[in-house]
C-alpha cells in the first residue's frame, strides 16, 4: 500500500479520538463526580504537558527511531494510558493517567505532520490530501459523540480514543519510511523566492523573520481559545440543541477538508506565507462576528470561516516550517511549532476564561485583537524575510 495512504489513516485514527476528546471528555469527567474546578484543571494537563513533550519526544524520535516505529510505540502507550481511565476514579489518579497519556499522545501529531510533509516533498503524496482525512474523522467523531455520548459517555469517548490508537499502532508497524540520516537531510529545503528564507547562510540561529512568522502563526491559533472553551456554552445559551452544536462543530471542519484537498494548488500559487495571510484575515473577521451572530443560518456561515482561520493557518505554518527545517530534525521542528501554538493557546485560554465571566462579547473581541497581533507579526516576519532574501541576491 502506498505510504501516503497509510499516513492518511494515521491522521484519521488520531483525529477520530481527538474529535471525541475535545467536545465530550468534560462530560466523562463530570460523570465521575468531579467539580467544575477539577475538570478545568484536568483539561489543562494535556495542554501544559505538550509544551515540553512535543519537541522533546519529536527530537528523540528523529534521532533514534524510524517514523513508523516511533508512531507504533507512542500509539500503544497512549492506548494503555487512556484504557486506564476505565478503571480509575478521583482527581489525582485521573490526573496521573492524563499526564502519562499526554506525554505520548500529543507528540503524534507533529511527528505525523513531519512525515506527511516529507512524503509531499519527495513526491509521494500531497500533505493537504493526507491531512484532510483527519478532518473527516474529526467530523465523524463529533456526530458519533453527539448522538451516543449522553448515555454512554465513558464507553464512547474513551473506547473511541483507545480504538483509534490501536489502529494507529497497526498502521505504524506497516510504515516503511526510513529514518532520515543522510547529510542532505541535515539541510533545509530550498524555498521559492516569494516565501523568503528562514535561516541566513552562515548563521547558527534562525533569522528573526522566521521566528516572527512561527510565533505569529501560534498567536493566530491561540485566538481560537475562546471558541474551544466556550462556543458550546455560548450556543447552548442561544437556544441551540446538543446535536445542533455537534453539527456546527462539524460544519466548521468541513471547510478544512475542501482547503486541504486543494492545498497543493493553492500553495503553489501563493506560498506558505500567502496561506498564512488568508488564515489571519479569516480569524480577525470570524471573532469580530462571532459574539453577535445567533441566527442558525448566519451562525453556520460564520462557522465556514473555520476552514480558513484554523485550516489555512495550520497548513501555512506546517509548510513554512517544513520548507526550512533540516529533514533530520523534521519531527523536532514541528514539535517546536506545536509548543509555540500550545503556549499561545494556554495564555489565550486564561484570558478568555477571565473575560467570558464578564460576557461572551469581550471574550471573542479579545480573540479578534489577538488575531490582529498575529497578523502584524506575520507581516513583520514576511518583510524581514523578503529583506534578507534581497540582501543575499545583491
Amino acid at each position: 500500500m502506498p505510504q501516503g495512504y497509510l499516513v492518511s489513516g494515521l491522521f484519521a485514527a488520531y483525529f477520530f479520538g481527538f474529535g471525541l476528546f475535545l467536545p465530550f471528555f468534560p462530560v466523562v469527567l463530570r460523570d465521575t463526580g468531579l467539580t467544575a474546578a477539577e475538570i478545568g484543571t484536568l483539561l489543562a494537563v494535556p495542554m501544559i504537558v505538550r509544551l515540553a513533550a512535543n519537541p522533546l519526544v519529536g527530537g528523540l524520535a528523529d534521532r533514534y527511531a524510524r517514523p513508523g516505529t516511533a508512531i507504533a510505540v507512542l500509539s500503544g502507550l497512549a492506548a494503555l494510558a487512556f484504557a486506564g481511565l476505565f478503571v480509575v476514579s478521583g482527581f489525582w489518579p485521573i490526573a496521573a493517567l492524563l499526564l502519562a497519556a499526554a506525554l505520548v499522545w500529543s507528540p503524534l501529531v507533529p511527528i505525523e505532520d513531519a512525515l506527511a510533509a516529507r512524503l509531499d516533498r519527495e513526491g509521494r503524496g500531497q500533505y493537504g490530501r493526507m491531512r484532510l482525512w483527519g478532518s473527516v474523522a474529526f467530523i465523524a467523531a463529533n456526530l458519533v459523540g453527539g448522538a451516543a455520548a449522553g448515555a454512554h459517555a465513558q464507553a464512547v469517548v474513551i473506547g473511541g480514543i483507545v480504538g483509534g490508537m490501536l489502529v494507529s499502532l497497526a498502521i505504524g508497524l506497516r510504515l516503511t519510511v526510513p529514518q532520515a540520516r543522510s547529510p542532505a537531510d541535515m539541510e533545509p529545503e530550498a524555498e521559492p523566492e516569494r516565501a523568503g528564507a528562514a535561516v541566513e547562510k552562515g548563521r547558527g540561529l534562525p533569522d528573526i523573520g522566521f521566528l516572527l512568522v512561527v510565533v505569529g502563526a501560534g498567536v493566530l491559533q491561540g485566538s481560537h481559545a475562546a471558541y474551544y472553551a466556550f462556543s458550546a456554552l455560548f450556543w447552548e445559551d442561544a437556544g441551540f440543541s446538543g446535536l445542533s452544536i455537534g453539527i456546527l462543530w462539524g460544519l466548521g471542519v468541513t471547510t478544512e477538508i475542501v482547503l486541504f484537498a486543494y492545498a497543493g494548488a493553492v500553495g503553489a500559487r501563493i506560498g506558505a506565507l500567502g496561506i498564512l495571510g488568508i488564515g489571519a484575515a479569516a480569524a480577525i473577521l470570524r471573532w469580530l462576528l462571532f459574539p453577535f451572530v445567533v441566527d442558525p443560518l448566519a451562525t453556520g456561515l460564520v462557522q465556514l470561516l473555520h476552514g480558513f482561520s484554523f485550516g489555512a493557518t495550520h497548513l501555512g505554518a506546517v509548510a513554512f516550517v517544513a520548507a526550512r527545517a533540516p529533514r533530520r530534525w523534521a519531527g523536532l521542528s514541528q514539535g517546536l511549532l506545536s509548543m509555540v501554538i500550545g503556549l499561545c493557546t494556554a495564555l489565550a485560554s486564561a484570558l478568555a476564561g477571565a473575560l467570558y465571566g464578564i460576557g461572551p462579547t469581550p471574550a471573542f473581541l479579545a480573540m479578534a485583537a489577538i488575531a490582529g497581533v498575529g497578523c502584524a507579526m506575520l507581516a513583520a516576519g514576511a518583510l524581514r524575510l523578503r529583506a534578507a532574501a534581497t540582501r543575499r541576491e545583491g
